[in-house]
């Protein structure tokens, strides 16, 4: 996985040496302290540099600051207390150039402005704030979460913060991709830091971002090969058995097909196969008469499925026959797959009743009309 693609971890609110001692065993990317003097976890600039000199060097301290006086934030950040600067408060751009031309040297990431999501007019305060970083909240550490939809409409990396704990930021990260998460009171208990709900809300973001990445991987289509075919054949039955078990009130008979009879149909069109990690897990085929192409045996291995894989082969497979008629056929006992055609761009144009419990669906997309 790229470093770069990695969700930052911020563990805010630290007041106490046994605070450090976890986050040190833990590195997420930043902690925070808080210099907000209503708040609980409020720490004064002696604490912050006392607690900063336990911290492991390759964690950044940031500084928590709601409306704070510029040049204090400035005397923090020239002294090594802390290498950030959050702003919580009233901030504008104006009180960010000021606080740029205070600071002694320049760094990739020096100042952060949060954003109440519930106060702001329009997102494109968010997009025109010159901070080097944005985090979104629903609150000044309200520990509340919000709607995440209104989130997809901001273009540049942001921190998501607001009501997170280990019971959802699997699906936060999995959902939105944030740049990073800043946690506080979703890692105590009494309000104090909890190490175990610290351990588990990072380890749960790195273990999603590892099956988020092994999930997105995009297994690669290619023409299959002669040698391939009796692998995809067994695809086929596995495929085939799946869904009988998924309809073992009903008669369906054994799947009869041969590796000759796959060969034959390789011989005659295109086959397709789907790869991942060196297994073919998807397959489909095609072949052409009369100006129409006859597709099928669009398969996707049973515990890879709903993944869009369908969707990708079946597009594949039109591309290697440009501007024809497409036509295919599946059952009404496979409404997912009349779902996919569909959303390719299908349309039913005949369907056939075998018994009670049996239909067949005819669908065709780019019909060619003659004139």
């Amino acid at each position: 996985m790229n470093k770069e693609s990695i969700t930052k971890v911020k563990i805010c609110g630290l007041s106490r040496p046994e605070d450090i001692a976890v986050v040190n065993e833990l590195h997420p990317d930043y902690i925070g302290f808080v210099f907000a003097d209503f708040s609980h976890r409020y720490v004064d600039k002696e604490t912050a540099r006392a607690l900063k000199s336990q911290l492991d060097p390759g964690i950044q301290a940031v500084g928590v600051f709601v409306n704070e006086d510029v040049h204090f934030v400035a005397e923090l950040m020239n002294d090594r207390v802390i290498d950030i600067a959050q702003l919580h408060g009233s901030e504008d751009n104006d009180y960010i150039a000021e606080l740029r031309s205070l600071l002694k040297d320049d760094a990739e990431v020096k100042i952060i402005r949060a954003f109440n999501i519930n106060k702001i007019a329009d997102i494109s305060e968010i997009e025109n704030s010159t901070a080097d970083l944005v985090l979104v909240d629903s609150g000044t550490g309200s520990g509340e979460t919000f709607d995440w939809s209104r989130l997809a409409e901001i273009k540049r990396p942001y921190l998501l913060a607001g009501g997170l704990s280990p019971d959802n930021i699997g699906a936060a990260v999995e959902a939105l991709h944030p740049y990073g998460v800043d946690v506080s009171s979703g890692v105590e208990t009494d309000k104090l830091k909890d190490p175990e709900k610290m351990r588990r809300f990072v380890e749960l973001v790195r273990e999603t971002e590892l099956s988020t990445a092994a999930r997105d991987a995009e297994p690669c289509i290619s023409a299959a090969k002669r040698e391939n075919l009796e692998e995809i054949l067994q695809l086929q039955y596995l495929a085939y058995q799946s869904e009988a078990a998924l309809f073992k009130s009903r008669d369906i008979p054994p799947l009869k097909e041969t590796l000759d009879e796959v060969i034959e149909e390789f011989e005659a069109g295109t086959v397709l196969k789907l790869v991942e990690d060196g297994k073919i897990i998807g397959s489909v085929r095609a072949s052409e008469k009369d100006e129409t192409v006859y597709i099928g045996k669009l398969m996707v291995h049973p515990t890879r499925q709903r993944r869009g894989y369908g969707r990708h082969l079946l597009e594949e497979i039109e591309k290697c026959y440009p501007g024809k008629r497409y036509e295919l056929f599946t059952s009404t006992r496979s409404i997912d797959n009349i779902s996919l055609y569909q959303k390719c761009g299908y349309k039913i144009y005949d369907n056939k009743v075998i018994n009670d419990e049996l239909e067949f669906v005819y669908l065709e997309k780019g019909k060619v009309v003659k004139i």
